[in-house]
């Protein structure tokens, strides 16, 4: 028994695409299953250029890390969490004020 079917030449694809064309009275089907085909087209091709390319610059990538004495204490621990912390909320709060604006633009225009 076999799970996958027989590999089709690609004169059968052919002779099947030109045979559903021609028989088709719909248009809009035409038109659609056109647009489908090249839509998935333009996001494989999308791909395949992006992977010749690649995301990260090319050699060694460098991380810093921050470097803290071994002898730190627990409220020496604590204060830079909490200092952190408020570094963090205020980032957070400049960005919400960033898209509070955008989001009167858009409600100016109605949106």
């Amino acid at each position: 028994m076999r799970i996958f079917p027989r590999p089709a030449r690609p004169k059968a694809l052919i002779d099947d695409i030109r045979r559903v064309w021609r028989s088709s009275t719909s248009r809009y089907k035409l038109v659609f299953g056109t647009a489908a085909f090249a839509v998935t087209s333009l996001i494989v091709t999308g791909f395949v250029l992006e992977s010749h390319w690649g995301v990260l610059p090319e050699g060694p990538q460098i991380v810093y890390a921050e470097d803290f004495p071994a002898n730190r204490t627990d409220q020496q621990i604590k204060e830079d969490q909490w200092a952190d912390a408020r570094k963090r909320r205020a980032l957070a709060e400049e960005r919400r004020k960033e898209w509070k604006k955008v989001d009167d633009a858009l409600s100016s225009y109605g949106f």
